[in-house]
């Protein structure tokens, strides 16, 4: 099973609200393979999509009731932050925490570029030290 389905599966599990939100297959592919470490890498994606899900254009949730997106990103955040977690890794858990509180910030003052670098940095700086 991939990363992404992995996440639709657990959401799916998690609530039916979120399943019945699922498109019938992922619209993208992973952003982070290969470039983070690979036990962090289903928890950052699913932060991710739970990004996508508030500011872009998500891989495996139809966004037409703009609160259900909402609701979904946030249980997202919330279970990839759970993910990063279990692996013990408490400075990968702040740096990611730090991340999405970052992107909306930028987001609510209505910042004209991308958070793309944001994401860059913050995942290349997971890699171990």
């Amino acid at each position: 099973m991939s990363v992404l389905e992995t996440v639709a599966e657990r959401a799916a599990e998690a609530s039916p609200l979120w399943g019945s939100a699922l498109l019938p297959e992922p619209q993208g592919d992973l952003r982070f393979s290969g470039r983070c470490p690979e036990r962090h890498l289903l928890g950052v994606e699913t932060i991710y999509e739970g990004y996508l899900l508030h500011h872009g254009t998500s891989r495996l949730f139809d966004q037409d009731d703009r609160e259900l997106a909402l609701l979904t990103g946030d249980y997202l955040y919330a279970a990839g932050l759970r993910e990063i977690c279990a692996t013990g890794d408490l400075r990968a858990v702040g740096a990611l925490a730090e991340l999405i509180a970052a992107c909306a910030a930028r987001r609510g003052e209505r910042e004209p570029e991308p958070d793309d670098g944001l994401w860059d940095s913050t995942v290349a700086g997971l890699a171990p030290q």
